[in-house]
C-alpha cells in the first residue's frame, strides 16, 4: 500500500510537467517534483523502496532536461524569426521609400520644366510685343524710308558686282538705279547724297569693262579644237607621182639632149628641194604628240584661271607659250591653225583693269538716312 501511494505521488508531477507550456512554470514544477521525489526517496529508502522508484526518478529527470532544451531551442528560433522579420521590415521600408523618392524627383523636374516653359513663353511674349512696337513705329515713318532702304540695297548689290564679280558696267547701272530712288523722294536735303552717288557712278563708269565670260568661252572653244589641229610633218612623195624619165633618142646626133635628160634624171633622184613653214624639228612620236596637246591645253586653262584672278602677267605668259608651241609643231598652212593663232594673238591684247576704289562715298550717307531718317552731315562729301 505504501508503494502504491508512493508511485501515485511520483506520477503526479509527471502529469503536471506535460501539461505546462511555459518554461518557467515547468521548471518550478520540476523543482517541486524533485523535492517531493527526494522526500519520497528518503522515505522509500527508509522503508526499503524498490528499483521502480529509481527508474521513474531517472525518467523524470530526463524529461525535465528535454523540456528545458526544447524551450531553449524554441527561444532561439523565435529570436531568429524576430530578427528576420525586422530585417524584412527594413527592406520593405527602403523599397517603399525608393519609389517615393523617384516620384518626388519627377514632381520637382515637372515643376522646373513648367517654370522654364513659363519663362520662355514670357520671353516670346515680350519679343512679340517689342516687334509689334517696332512695326508700329515703322508704319508711322515717312514713306520715303522704304525708298532709302531700297537705294541702300542697290548700292550694296553694286559693290558685290564690282568687287566680287568684276562687272563694273552692271555696278554702274545699279548705282544709277539707287540715284533714281533718291531723286524720286523729292527732298532737297538729300543733295549731298545725290552728289556722292554721282561721284561713285563716275568712278565706276570710268573702269574699262573686261568681257571675262566671253574670253573664257573663246578659250574653251580653242581647248576643244586642239585635237583637230594637224601637225607639221615631212611629206614623202609617192613613187607613182614622180615624173617619169623622158625617153632617150636613138639618134647619135641627139647625144647632147640625151645627156641633159640623163643628168636631170640623176639630179631628180638624188637631190630633192622642199619648202618648210617652220623650223626643222624631229617628227613627233604618238605619245609625244599627246603630251604636246595636253601641255597646250594646260596653258590655256592657266590663262583662264589668271583671267578670273585679274592676273594680267600670268594671263599673257600662258597665251604666249601656247601660241609658240602651236606655231612650232602644227601645220601653218592649215586654215584652222591660222585661225587659232590669230585668236590667241587677239586675246593677248586684252587689258584686265582692276577697280581702284574699295568703297562707295554714298554708303555712309545712305546708312544715316536709313537709321535717322535724314542726313546728319552739313558739309558736302569730299571728292
Amino acid at each position: 500500500m505504501d508503494n502504491k501511494k508512493l508511485n501515485e505521488n511520483v506520477m503526479e508531477p509527471k502529469t503536471e510537467v506535460n501539461s505546462e507550456t511555459d518554461t518557467n512554470d515547468t521548471t518550478q514544477a520540476v523543482s517541486e517534483s524533485l523535492q517531493s521525489s527526494a522526500d519520497n526517496h528518503e522515505k522509500a529508502e527508509k522503508s526499503g523502496v524498490s528499483w521502480g522508484f529509481v527508474f521513474n526518478l531517472v525518467c523524470i529527470l530526463l524529461l525535465t532536461f528535454a523540456t528545458s532544451g526544447g524551450g531553449y531551442y524554441l527561444y532561439q528560433e523565435l529570436t531568429k524569426q524576430k530578427d528576420s522579420a525586422q530585417a524584412l521590415a527594413v527592406e520593405l521600408k527602403q523599397a517603399l521609400n525608393e519609389p517615393s523618392k523617384q516620384i518626388s524627383s519627377l514632381q520637382r523636374q515637372q515643376q522646373e520644366f513648367s517654370g522654364s516653359i513659363t519663362q520662355q513663353m514670357q520671353r516670346v511674349t515680350d519679343s512679340q510685343a517689342l516687334l509689334d512696337e517696332r512695326v508700329a513705329k515703322l508704319a508711322q515713318r515717312n514713306p520715303n524710308h522704304w525708298m532709302a532702304e531700297e537705294a541702300k540695297y542697290l548700292v550694296r548689290m553694286a559693290g558685290s558686282k564690282l568687287w566680287l564679280e568684276k562687272d563694273p558696267s552692271t555696278a554702274a547701272s545699279l548705282l544709277k538705279a539707287a540715284d533714281d530712288r533718291i531723286e524720286s523722294m523729292k527732298d532737297p536735303s538729300l543733295t549731298p547724297l545725290r552728289k556722292a552717288l554721282a561721284q561713285d557712278i563716275s568712278v565706276v563708269s570710268a573702269i574699262k569693262s573686261t568681257d571675262i565670260a566671253g574670253t573664257v568661252l573663246t578659250l574653251d572653244s580653242m581647248i576643244e579644237q586642239l585635237d583637230q589641229l594637224p601637225l607639221n610633218r615631212v611629206e614623202v612623195e609617192n613613187a607613182a607621182h614622180r615624173i617619169e624619165n623622158p625617153e632617150m633618142s636613138a639618134s647619135i646626133d641627139d647625144w647632147k639632149e640625151n645627156l641633159a635628160k640623163s643628168w636631170k634624171a640623176i639630179m631628180d633622184d638624188f637631190v630633192v628641194v622642199r619648202k618648210r613653214t617652220t623650223d626643222i624639228t624631229p617628227i613627233l612620236a604618238p605619245d609625244q604628240q599627246w603630251y604636246l596637246v595636253e601641255n597646250i591645253r594646260n596653258k590655256l586653262l592657266q590663262s583662264q584661271l589668271a583671267l578670273y584672278r585679274q592676273d594680267q602677267v600670268n594671263y599673257r605668259q600662258s597665251l604666249t607659250l601656247a601660241r609658240k608651241w602651236i606655231s612650232q609643231y602644227f601645220d601653218l598652212n592649215d586654215a584652222q591653225t591660222k585661225e587659232t593663232l590669230s585668236a590667241l594673238e587677239a586675246l593677248k591684247t586684252l587689258e584686265i583693269q582692276t577697280p581702284t576704289i574699295n568703297h562707295f562715298q554714298s554708303t555712309a550717307l545712305l546708312q544715316q538716312l536709313v537709321i535717322y531718317g535724314n542726313l546728319m552731315v552739313t558739309e558736302e562729301p569730299s571728292l
